[in-house]
């Protein structure tokens, strides 16, 4: 039984995880297509959007930017990009980010001029699928709380149905 609880607490962490990740998706690809309009390299944009993250203040920990954070150490350590790009889309597990990473490889592979024009589509697509995204969370936390809605209506009926039947007996 320990095992399989162990079992299932790594499941919800790898799921949160991979939550986490698909929040900032929107973002990501946004800096991206900007920083790759004002002119600078993929490999450039890809280190500036990390070291941003971990020049701010107050930094909470984002599984997302660790393994970006990842990717540009194995910059610097002399790995090809576009092997840096297969592996960082592999290891997030995401769909989305191996979809971009698609998208780098093959623009350090073909170089393909019109990528700026395709992050752009894509971050359309991406802010389209984060609204839908969004609101199925809200509808399933709707979900969630008629329970507890339904059981308070249960206690303020007995809460008021109560008093009125001792009444009747005095």
């Amino acid at each position: 039984i320990v095992f399989c609880m162990k079992d299932k607490d790594l499941q919800d962490e790898l799921i949160k995880r991979r939550r986490a990740m698909k929040q900032e998706y929107v973002v990501i690809v946004s800096k991206y297509a900007l920083f790759l309009e004002a002119g600078m390299t993929v490999r450039g944009a890809f280190v500036k959007i990390c070291r941003d993250y971990y020049e701010k203040e107050h930094v909470k920990i984002n599984p997302l930017y660790e393994e970006m954070r990842y990717s540009c150490n194995e910059l610097k350590a002399g790995i090809s990009e576009s092997k840096v790009y297969e592996n960082f889309g592999r290891r997030t597990g995401v769909q989305e980010y191996t979809r971009l990473c698609a998208l780098l490889t093959q623009n350090l592979k073909k170089g393909n001029t019109a990528l700026t024009r395709r992050l752009k589509e894509e971050c359309d697509n991406a802010f389209t699928e984060s609204l839908q995204w969004r609101k199925r969370r809200g509808e399933e936390a709707g979900t969630k709380l008629l329970a507890p809605m339904g059981m308070m209506l249960v206690m303020v009926l007995i809460m008021i149905m109560l008093p009125a039947f001792f009444g009747l007996g005095i």
